[in-house]
């Protein structure tokens, strides 16, 4: 049976010619809420026929003679429009020899057709439901010829397409076969009268924007194209369309009640009687537990008969992430003669969930769910998933103690989801609706159709998954009556599970499960644990928190305090798995000027004839040209000018920026179709506009704009249009230049057109420059330049993972499935096993089994003791201790001699006893590490006479320590220790500097903090973000001004001390006075006591307080006594061990596709760096400290905007914190307990030179 879906026009005949085709006009379906399907079958679960139970029981199904897969090349052709769709393409006759060749399945535009845009909430174009636009949706062709197995005859053949982007039209052999909308929900066909034996073409247009992407505002790539499997499958007249299988637990969640739905269809032209189901049901092993046979039935011709049975199976294993136990199901169709005419195969989980008192349980288990959200994404296939990235994916997430994954913001590829039941993952399957841009549809009755529809076609294709937890009912699409319909159709055909919704309010009316979203710790324990059941009876699964854009997670081991405390609340979701980044290459432009400023093409833009030569032509679609932040470029001063000749084109009647330094500190930018600003920032903004002229389209113009220090002026074509009086220098601010795009506003929300322009000779110029040497381009002006771009050639320097736009950068693995360091402080806030004292004189340990279905004796328990990070004693434990269960249990450890000042740490451990799909035998899962109560304080010995007493030189310049192999220099000009010479080598590059900079982490430059974060100092220009505070001030240019420089000996000693201001940069009177106290011993140790008193306005906080070193470069090697190995920050520091570990400034590096500080190591008692030779320097203190290093400038760091504006410097940067602030999250910002507050410290450090004997 067909079943046609929000189809008010119905296709009489697809016999039509192509004069005739109801398919002509496309803006009758594309913008028409009315018609989302045509001719296609129902959801449900697919059934391919085999040919016996044991053959359902061993065969891959795809491997089934009755499958055939048209994956693989097709022909294709693009267009930016419909219009431009070839005529007739869709004949059997048509010639398609001069088209390209695409693979299928694949986003066209990761083959290099049309261009990728990342938006988070915006669509690429101004939003108007229904309608889209005319000037530019791209179109996709594709033709492909199959040849029908021979064996196939008399069958009905269905043609099934998983996934397509977003509209698409489909003939087979010049017939029109039918219509779909929606990009993530299958389309399936009846294609039987459409096919002839032999040779078949299968023809498919693909519209990439249609009234269905109002419901695609996923914060993704928007890419297009048949990006999942294209398949025909073949079965008889007869045959079981669909089957559902629920279980039913007994009160003790024991024996099971297995209820079974099997639709048969007869898509015969004559009745059928006597037909029956017989059933069996297979363990693991393919050893059979029962089976079953259903009463016979009777079926009119070109009809279905459902069939309900049921059969009551004795404890059987249950499914669980935990045990993920599945049994399979043959269904064998039997006929009046008692002949086996197909056998369909599926697998089951026993299993059932129920919401009591606020709770929700799975098996009688309140379980709790640490999950994280996941986009379907690879760096190369865009939202192409092939199984070998799943897999990987899925790998991670159990060795990482992720047990849930919410599809955000849709139904996942069909494989996810049958390997989900595989490895043990709950899944919150969610509907593909998300109206972002245009929430209101939600309460929109002519959009209610397409909402059910999505709905109702992914729990039709999905709910016999065992993994499927619960259901959403889609993402930020709105809090209206739509929202209740989706739940109300879900419901109509799995009443077995509950429903969330992931929308921005608190909660929704409809759903049985709540957020929310993005709470802090406490709003959760106040707002959600605390709250009794007569106010809310729902359960509490937060389907978003904590979102880790690039250097982030912070503040999980708060909210998991939270969650283990309150039933109610049974977890949440991270934001979230897989970065966005999509592997480009770096292209580079030179500049031409004597700055020869870095300078990269971005997106897909291209070099074609310019004015001049070559020019670049960006097309409007997210292509412009990215300029460094180099300090020739960040123009201060009282004069300035921009010039460049454009040849703007048709989308450009909306307007575009033509070139900009952010939105105030310069720039140009077109207005309409009718007038040219160009605006400079002083002490305000201020803006000329001039009128276009009226050949402004497809023609060449010359434009500048000139600011002389009185008044700023804009040309056109060597005219000038307007004028107006301004004076003071330029300000500054932390945005790059940017040519077709403004950086500051131009991000993942635009939703309108980049510059569709070709661009040639682009000048920059500290200076005002005559209009007429410009117009004429003199030979000598780019020589004037602070750059100057000519484009006569690009350089393919690497790759990148490009974020577009302007993707917020989250991610918990990178794109190509390496692991970020937040992953481990994921697995340890929520690991199942925990340890923690009882009694440590008595070395009792006190266990928790937080695991619901598992008995720790499935682990191998181990402990190791360590003395200063070197282990001592180790052993094994046998823990045997139930499910939800703690126990006390008493190492055996036998106090060692201790030694002075050590450091004394246990570690228990729970590891797998046997290999799992996952992970191999002996795989670490849990681990707590335990500090021992045994302290000898450290015997200060007396200070023994020297015989090589220190020698001062003290000029008028300098100063200079020495001793037996060692010199240390300070300049008396600024107080600097600028030398540290050891046998012989330098080691420094630049001395301690007070340090409260580091480069601004992802979520310190994103506007989505602003509102959750008490931004102050608040300044305009510098954007809507955390660092705005910082930057505003000059945080990140401090000037110090030296007060005093005194040296004295004191026994045997030499002390220096070093008395400065420290000012912000952007102030005259707020800052630090900065004290630094070299102690100097004849030995070479130095103890460094500095003291900083906050004077004046502080902002809010600071990113870190301590001091700044520049190291020679040699000096490549780290060990340190602290927490590691990985890359760990104070509100994300739990989940690394205290221990000893040695890496390189290289390793230590995270490449974030952001470039932000990183790297950072806390707790430690000490670090040193050292080089080749073993020659090296130590840092220790009484207290603990953080640390981070790396061979750029943090100046670079600050302003790379990609890894590859990253330059190695002539040195290692080395930051030695006395406090940082944490890394946070995106929504919320960082912990108030973690961020650092301007106020009066003082420590002492240890630093001395060493050499190792090799």
């Amino acid at each position: 049976m067909k079943k046609i879906v929000g189809l008010f026009i119905i296709l009489a005949s697809f016999t039509i010619s192509a004069q005739q085709s109801k398919f002509a006009n496309v803006y009758d379906f594309i913008e028409n809420t009315a018609v989302f399907e045509t001719n296609q079958t129902e959801g449900h679960t697919v059934c391919i026929p085999l040919k016996s139970v044991d053959e359902a029981l061993n065969l891959q199904q795809s491997k089934s003679e009755n499958v055939l897969s048209l994956n693989g090349k097709w022909k294709f052709h693009f267009a930016n429009t419909p219009e431009g769709t070839p005529k007739d393409f869709f004949t059997l006759n048509f010639n398609d020899q001069k088209w390209s060749e695409i693979t299928v399945p694949s986003n066209w535009e990761m083959q290099g057709f049309g261009d990728p845009f990342f938006r988070n909430v915006a669509q690429p174009f101004r939003a108007n439901p229904p309608f889209v636009p005319r000037e530019y949706n791209p179109t996709g062709s594709y033709r492909k010829s199959f040849t029908l197995p021979a064996n196939w005859k008399g069958k009905r053949i269905f043609l099934r397409m998983e996934k397509t982007a977003s509209a698409s039209f489909v003939w087979i052999n010049g017939q029109e076969v039918g219509y779909n909308e929606g990009a993530q929900e299958p389309a399936e066909y009846d294609v039987t009268s459409f096919l002839k034996p032999g040779k078949n073409t299968l023809a498919v247009n693909v519209i990439k924007y249609s009234d269905g992407v109002y419901l695609e505002s996923q914060d993704y790539w928007r890419l297009a194209g048949i990006f999942d499997d294209v398949w025909l499958y073949a079965k008889s007249d007869v045959h079981i369309f669909d089957w559902h299988a629920t279980t039913d637990l007994d009160e003790n969640y024991e024996n099971a009640k297995l209820n079974l739905q099997i639709t048969v269809n007869n898509q015969s032209k004559t009745d059928k009687q006597n037909y029956k189901v017989r059933t069996s049901l297979f363990n693991a092993q393919h050893v059979l537990v029962q089976n079953f046979t259903s009463d016979a039935i009777q079926m009119s011709a070109d009809n279905k008969q459902i069939i309900n049975v049921s059969s009551l199976v004795k404890n059987p294993l249950k499914w669980t992430a935990e045990t993920p136990n599945l049994y399979q199901l043959t269904l064998e169709l039997i006929n009046s003669e008692g002949k086996t005419e197909e056998v369909i195969a599926g697998r089951i989980g026993f299993k059932e969930t129920e919401i009591r008192h606020q709770v929700f349980y799975l098996n009688g288990k309140a379980i709790k769910l640490n999950g994280i959200n996941s986009h379907m994404q690879h760096p190369d296939l865009g939202h192409t998933m092939d199984e070998a990235t799943i897999r990987k994916d899925f790998e991670i997430l159990k060795q990482f103690n992720i047990n849930c994954v919410r599809t955000s913001h849709y139904p996942p590829v069909s494989r996810y989801l049958e390997l989900a039941d595989e490895y043990g993952l709950y899944i919150i399957d969610e509907a593909g609706d998300e109206a972002h841009a245009t929430e209101y549809l939600s309460d929109k009755p002519e959009w209610e159709p397409m909402y059910r529809e999505r709905v109702r076609k992914m729990v039709l294709r999905d709910r016999n998954h065992a993994s499927i937890l619960f259901w959403s009912a889609g993402n930020e699409s709105g809090e209206g009556k739509n929202i209740c319909a989706v739940i109300d159709e879900g419901k109509k055909y799995d009443t077995t599970r509950n429903w969330m919704y992931g929308g921005n309010a608190f909660s929704h009316p409809c759903e049985e499960i709540i957020g929310p979203r993005y709470p802090t710790p406490f709003d959760l324990k106040t707002r959600v644990g605390m709250v009794p059941e007569s106010v809310d009876p729902r359960p509490s699964f937060m389907d978003e928190y904590l979102s880790v854009a690039g250097n982030a997670g912070g503040g999980l081991d708060e909210y998991w305090d939270v969650i283990y405390q309150y039933p109610r609340i049974m977890g949440g979701a991270i934001w979230d798995f897989v970065s966005p980044g999509l592997r480009e290459p770096v292209r580079k432009l030179t500049d031409s000027s004597p700055n020869k400023v870095a300078t990269h093409i971005m997106g897909r833009a291209k070099l074609v004839a310019g004015h001049d030569g070559k020019g670049i032509d960006l097309n409007g679609h997210d292509q412009w040209v990215e300029v460094y932040q180099d300090r020739n470029i960040e123009i201060s001063g009282n004069k300035l000018t921009v010039s460049f000749w454009i040849f703007p084109r048709d989308l450009m009647k909306t307007g575009g920026v033509l070139l900009s330094k952010g939105n105030n500190q310069f720039g140009l930018q077109q207005m309409g179709d009718n007038s040219l600003n160009f605006y400079i920032y002083t002490s305000k903004k201020t803006v000329v506009s001039g009128a276009l002229p009226k050949d402004w389209l497809q023609n060449w113009h010359h434009v500048a704009g000139v600011y002389d220090g009185k008044s700023i002026s804009l040309f056109i074509d060597n005219q000038k249009v307007a004028e107006t009086p301004v004076t003071g220098k330029i300000t500054n601010f932390p945005f790059p230049l940017n040519v077709g795009k403004n950086a500051e506003t131009q991000g993942q929300h635009l939703s309108n057109y980049l510059c569709d322009a070709i661009i040639d000779q682009v000048g920059i110029f500290p200076k005002a420059i005559e209009i007429n040497d410009l117009f004429v381009a003199k030979p000598d002006l780019k020589n004037r330049a602070a750059l100057w771009l000519d484009f006569e050639q690009e350089q393919k320097e690497g790759e990148f993972f490009s974020y577009g736009i302007g993707a917020r950068t989250y991610g918990s693995i990178w794109p190509d499935r390496r692991v970020e360091p937040e992953m481990w402080q994921m697995k340890k806030s929520a690991q199942p096993i925990s340890v923690k004292w009882s009694n440590a004189e008595k070395m009792e340990i006190e266990v928790q089994n937080r695991n619901f279905f598992t008995n720790t004796n499935a682990f191998e328990v181990r402990w190791n003791l360590e003395e200063n990070g070197i282990s001592i004693a180790s052993g094994k434990l046998e823990v045997d201790i139930e499910p939800e269960a703690k126990k006390v249990y008493v190492l055996p450890i036998q106090k060692p001699q201790l030694k002075d000042g050590a450091t004394y740490l246990v570690t228990v451990s729970f590891h797998s006893k046997e290999a799992a799909r996952w992970a191999p035998k002996g795989f670490e899962l849990c681990w707590d590490q335990l500090e021992l109560p045994w302290i000898v304080p450290v015997n200060e010995k007396l200070a023994q006479h020297q015989n090589n007493p220190l020698k001062v030189t003290d000029n008028e310049q300098q100063l200079i320590v020495s001793g037996v192999n060692f010199d240390y220099t300070f300049n008396k000009a600024n107080g600097q220790l600028y030398s540290m010479k050891y046998m012989g080598t330098e080691l420094l590059k630049q001395g301690a500097q007070l340090n409260v900079w580091r480069a601004p982490l992802a979520n310190e430059q994103d506007d989505w903090t602003n509102p959750a974060v008490s931004i102050s100092p608040r300044t305009e220009g510098y954007g809507r973000m955390v660092a705005n505070a910082w930057y505003s001030i000059g945080l990140d240019k401090m000037k110090s001004k030296l007060e005093s420089f005194h040296v004295e000996k004191k026994a045997e000693n030499v002390i220096v001390s070093i008395l400065e201001t420290a000012l912000f940069g952007n102030s005259g009177r707020d800052g630090f006075e900065n004290e630094m106290i070299y102690t100097i011993s004849p030995n070479g140790e130095i103890s460094l006591q500095h003291t900083i008193n906050p004077k004046g306005k502080m902002p809010m906080s600071l990113p870190r307080i301590g001091t700044k070193w520049v190291f020679d470069n040699q000096m490549q090697n780290v060990a340190w006594f602290g927490r590691g190995p990985q890359e760990n920050y104070p509100d994300r520091k739990t989940g690394y061990r205290i221990g000893n570990y040695q890496s390189t400034v290289d390793a230590m590096f995270e490449p974030y596709l952001i470039p932000q500080d990183c790297g950072l190591r806390t707790d430690n008692k000490w670090v040193t760096l050292s080089n080749k030779d073993g020659i090296g320097i130590e840092f220790s203190a009484t207290k603990p400290f953080n640390f981070n290093c790396y061979h750029y400038s943090t100046e670079n760091l600050s302003k790379a905007k990609y890894t590859y504006d990253l330059i190695k410097s002539d040195g290692v940067t080395f930051n030695f914190d006395y406090q940082t602030t944490g890394v946070g999250c995106t929504a919320i910002g960082v912990l108030d307990k973690y961020q650092t507050i301007p106020q009066y410290i003082q420590f002492t450090s240890s630093i001395k030179p060493f050499k190792t004997n090799k």
